[in-house]
C-alpha cells in the first residue's frame, strides 16, 4: 500500500470510529421527548407532596408546654387586643388567658362548675363557650357569671367539640364530632356535619353549614396516592384515617377565609375553600400531635394547635 492509499484508509477508519462512539453516547442520552417526560414526573411528584396550604406543618416553630391545670385542654382561641391565647379544658368552668410566647396562665377566671367543655371563642365584646352538649355560654368581664346560655337543638349525642367566631356574618359555627343530625332526624349518614348559629337572631340554622362526605375524603385520599404512586398498604392505612374523622375543631383562616377543620382522631386538618369546597386534607405528624383538640389563628395567619396531654404534657404548636 503505497503512503497516499494509507492516508486516506486512516482517514476512514477515524471517522467510522468517531461515528459510532457518538452513536453509541446518544444512546444514554434522554431525547427532548424523554426529558420533558422525566421532568413532568419529578414535577407530579413534588406538587402530590408539597401541599397547597402555606404551613410546614413538620416542624412548628414553637412548641409551648402547658401546667397541668390545661392537661385536658379542648378549645383554643386568640385575643388580638392583648395577643394572648384563650383556653378552656373540658372539665371544669374555666377561663384561662394564656401567654402566646411560652405558655404561661396570665390568668384565670370561672363561668361554671364542672363539665364537659370543649369550645371557646373571643368575640370582641365578649367570650362564648360550648357545652358538649351543645349549651352556649356567652361572659362578658366582669361578671362572676355567664350573661347568656342557650340550649340549642342539639343533643350530647351530637357531641359539639368545635367552635369558631365567623366575624363577617355574626354566626358561630358548630361541629358536631359525634351523630349529625338534630333531633330525631336521621337524614344524614356518612357524613360530619358543621352548624351555623345566628348570633343577631340568638338561632340555630337546622339546615348544615358544612357537611364532610366520608365518600368526598375517601375519594381525595385516591387522587392523592395516585398522584404518589403510593402502595395499596400506604393508601389502606391513608384512607383508614380519613374513615376516622370526627372534627374537634374548627377555625377560620383571617386572610383566605378558609375553613379548618380539625381532628384528633385520624390526626388530619381538613381545609375547605371560603366557598365550601374540600381543598385539601393534611395528615398531620402523629408523633407531633398525639391529640389535637383546639385550634386558632392570629390576625396576621399564624396558626396555633393544642393538644391534649393523653399522658404526657398538654401542647400548643405554633405554625407561621
Amino acid at each position: 500500500m503505497n503512503n497516499y492509499s494509507f492516508f486516506l484508509f486512516t482517514i476512514f477508519f477515524f471517522l467510522l470510529s468517531c461515528s459510532e462512539s457518538s452513536n453509541s453516547n446518544q444512546k444514554n442520552v434522554p431525547t427532548g421527548i424523554e426529558k420533558n417526560k422525566e421532568l413532568e414526573s419529578k414535577v407530579i411528584s413534588i406538587v402530590a407532596y408539597d401541599q397547597t396550604s402555606s404551613y410546614n406543618f413538620e416542624e412548628p416553630i414553637l412548641t409551648l408546654a402547658l401546667p397541668l391545670s390545661l392537661l385536658e385542654i379542648s378549645g383554643l382561641s386568640y385575643v388580638p387586643e392583648t395577643d394572648q391565647l384563650l383556653a378552656v379544658n373540658d372539665e371544669r368552668g374555666w377561663i384561662f388567658f394564656l401567654n402566646a410566647t411560652n405558655g404561661e396562665i396570665e390568668e384565670k377566671k370561672t363561668f361554671s362548675g364542672s363539665g364537659d367543655f370543649e369550645g371557646i371563642e373571643w368575640l370582641g365584646d365578649q367570650i362564648s363557650i360550648v357545652k358538649s352538649n351543645g349549651d352556649i355560654y356567652f361572659y362578658k368581664e366582669g361578671k362572676e357569671e355567664p350573661t347568656n346560655k342557650v340550649k340549642t337543638q342539639f343533643k350530647p349525642s351530637n357531641d359539639i367539640e368545635g367552635l369558631a367566631f365567623d366575624v363577617a356574618n355574626n354566626r358561630l359555627l358548630l361541629a358536631c364530632k359525634g351523630n349529625p343530625n338534630l333531633g330525631k332526624s336521621d337524614k344524614y349518614k356518612k357524613v360530619k356535619n358543621i352548624y351555623s348559629f345566628d348570633l343577631e337572631k340568638n338561632k340555630l340554622e337546622e339546615v348544615p353549614f358544612i357537611s364532610v362526605e366520608d365518600e368526598a375524603l375517601e375519594d381525595y385520599v385516591k387522587d392523592f396516592a395516585k398522584a404518589n404512586d403510593f402502595s395499596k398498604k400506604k393508601k389502606k392505612k391513608l384512607k383508614g384515617r380519613v374513615n376516622d374523622f370526627s372534627p374537634s375543631g374548627i377555625a377560620i383562616h383571617p386572610e383566605t377565609k378558609d375553613f379548618y377543620l380539625l381532628s384528633s382522631q385520624g390526626k388530619l386538618l381538613i381545609i375547605y375553600t371560603a366557598a365550601k369546597e374540600l381543598k385539601e386534607v393534611v395528615f398531620l405528624d402523629t408523633k407531633i400531635h398525639r391529640q389535637p383538640e383546639g385550634i386558632c389563628f392570629a390576625p396576621n395567619g399564624d396558626l396555633f394547635i393544642s393538644n391534649e396531654g393523653k399522658g404526657l404534657g398538654a401542647k400548643i404548636m405554633k405554625y407561621d
